[in-house]
Order: structure tokens, then C-alpha cells, then sequence
């Protein structure tokens, strides 16, 4: 059955509880973080809650007027969604800002941009990699990668490594520039992300605060300007078939359609994925794995889709995963 979307995404949630301006400037910094615009998002009370997560369909049929059905019950499991404090807070040097040929509300306005577009780049990082990439952050999808059947984590069926794929181009492969294919579904019923305090992203007011400089005996310093912008936030997994991975993909053994088409194969019926996110560097070996037939022999066109399911590209998806996973 198809996922059951929450109609609301980030930007949505955020819309609720903040500022005009604040969203545009949030807006503006996610352009280019895929994460925050295709995964849903719900506003959450607690920071604190548990969720029912679904590891098997139950089964149900027909049956003769007067007779007994064979029904069985879906397996159902407990889990704790924790969400975590993401602080996009920043200072800026007064003098600078005021110096600026742009204003100086224009560049205390670009100062938080900035740290905006980092904060949820991090976070977009936090999705697929969890405490592996900030202790201090919410368990990603890493995290949830089951290792034995009935795992109300990830189904262990779900996740390929290429070095044991028949068509694998380097054997054992490699064991540095380490990469991975990430098959995602949304809704509530699969992957969200949860905002709390309802939505709430605390946005203080801009203020001059004094910086010492605690290396200086004299207890020297400058005049910042200063502002509070934070919320609390965590992903929401609530099925064990919401996510597959295709991983140790390197330079020597590269992606190719047919390992899609393998992930793909390994969903439960209508429960297939709706978007694979995956590095640039990855989409790259994708269309090389390809054989142009143009004519005019100009290159294969760059993958969009397969089997009708979105490619996305992300840089949040590292090509070095060797050096922050175990």
C-alpha cells in the first residue's frame, strides 16, 4: 500500500509558529538540501514519544458466510522518538556589519543565512548517518539498519553490499572513498521528520552583546551583534520496510541500474520506495554504467528516474563514509 503523506513538510510546519521572515530566510537556505523539501514533517508537543512501528502486514482474506477467516495480525513494535536541539544561534563583529557596503541589516540578515543553510545541512547529514555524524543529534537511518529477520529496524533484506553482488566490478573492492544509495519512502506511516514545541523555532532578538577574550589577561574584547535561533527536531521511522541501502560503493565498484533494479526487488509488494538519494558522484557512474545510442554519439543523458522512482541528488551523502562509519 502506498505510504500515507502527513500533507506538510517542512517549511509548512515552520509556517505555523514563526515569523514570516524567519521562513523565508529557512527557505531560502534549503534550496539546495533536498532532505527538507521531500521528506514529510509533523509538529510534535513532546520532545519525547513513542510510535507503533510496523515490521509485518497482517494477512487477511475471504471466507464462506458461516465459516472462520484465517486472519493474522500485522506485527507491531515499540519505539521512542527523541528529538534532538539543532542551534543555528550566531554573533557577528559589530564593526563588520556596520562596515558592510550592504547595510547592516542586509549583512546581519546574511550572517543568519548562513548559519541556517549550515544547521540544516547538518541536518539533512543527521537523517542518513545519525550520531555517526553529531553525538548530539537524533538517531538517523544508520541507526536503524536491523541485523536478523523481524528487526522492527530497517528489514536486514534491504540492504546491499555491492561487494557481494555477482556484477560486482572490483571484488571485495575498495576500502577507502566508501559511498552509499539510500531508498527512501515518506508519510506517516514510513520516514518523517518531527518538529517540536509544535513547530516553534525560538528566534531571539538581534542584541549587542560584549565578547571577551579569555586568552587576554586584561580581559580585552569586542561588541558583537548576537541572536537565538533554534529548535528541537528528530526523524520518525515507523515501518521496517521504509528504507533500503545499497552501500561500500566506490571507485572500483560503481552503480549501476542493474543493483537499483536488485533494491528495488526486495521492498514488500506496495511498498516500494518513491525516491533514491544518492552523491554526484554516484548519479556520475550511474549514467557512465549506461550505453549511449545517439546517433550524433553525444553522452548518455544524466538518470532522473528509475522504474518511474525520482533520483535525487545530495551532498549530505558522503563518498568517504570509511572514516566516520563502523
Amino acid at each position: 500500500m502506498p505510504t500515507i503523506s502527513t500533507g506538510q513538510k517542512t517549511l509548512d510546519v515552520l509556517k505555523i509558529n514563526n515569523s514570516e521572515q524567519l521562513v523565508g530566510l529557512i527557505d531560502d537556505a534549503t534550496k539546495r538540501i533536498p532532505e527538507i523539501g521531500y521528506f514529510d514533517a509533523s509538529p510534535i508537543k513532546r520532545n519525547v514519544y513513542n510510535t507503533l512501528v510496523l515490521t509485518q502486514d497482517p494477512k487477511v482474506g475471504f471466507r464462506e458466510p458461516g465459516a472462520f477467516a484465517d486472519h493474522e495480525s500485522p506485527i507491531l513494535k515499540m519505539r521512542t522518538t527523541a528529538l534532538k536541539f539543532l542551534d543555528a544561534s550566531w554573533e557577528m563583529d559589530t564593526a563588520l556589519a556596520q562596515q558592510s557596503d550592504w547595510g547592516k541589516d542586509e549583512a546581519l540578515a546574511y550572517q543568519a543565512l548562513t548559519h541556517l543553510r549550515s544547521a540544516f545541512f547538518t541536518l539533512a547529514q543527521q537523517i542518513w548517518y545519525g550520531v555517526k555524524n553529531e553525538d548530539d543529534g537524533f538517531r538517523g537511518l544508520y541507526e536503524l539498519i536491523g541485523t536478523e529477520a523481524g528487526d522492527e529496524r530497517s528489514n536486514q533484506d534491504l540492504h546491499i553490499d555491492v561487494t557481494t553482488l555477482p556484477d560486482a566490478s572490483g571484488g571485495t573492492g575498495a576500502s577507502t572513498g566508501l559511498s552509499s544509495v539510500f531508498a527512501v519512502s515518506t508519510g506517516l506511516d514510513s520516514i518523517q521528520l518531527a518538529w517540536g514545541s509544535e513547530g516553534q523555532f525560538t528566534e531571539g532578538d538581534i542584541t549587542k552583546v560584549r565578547m571577551h577574550n579569555p586568552d587576554n589577561p586584561k580581559n580585552s574584547g569586542a561588541w558583537y551583534y548576537g541572536q537565538e535561533l533554534s529548535g528541537w527536531v528528530g526523524l520518525q521511522v515507523t515501518s521496517a520496510h521504509a528504507f533500503g541501502r545499497i552501500h561500500n560503493l566506490s571507485e572500483v565498484n560503481t552503480l549501476n541500474d542493474n543493483m537499483l533494479y536488485d533494491l528495488i526487488s526486495r521492498f514488500p509488494g506496495g511498498r516500494e520506495p518513491s525516491a533514491f538519494f544518492m552523491s554526484r558522484r554516484s548519479l556520475e557512474q550511474l549514467r557512465r554504467s549506461r550505453i549511449a545510442f545517439h546517433p550524433t554519439g553525444a553522452p548518455v543523458d544524466v538518470p532522473t528516474s528509475l522504474a518511474g522512482i525520482p533520483i535525487i541528488v545530495t551532498d549530505a551523502i558522503a563518498n568517504n563514509e570509511e572514516t566516520f562509519l563502523s
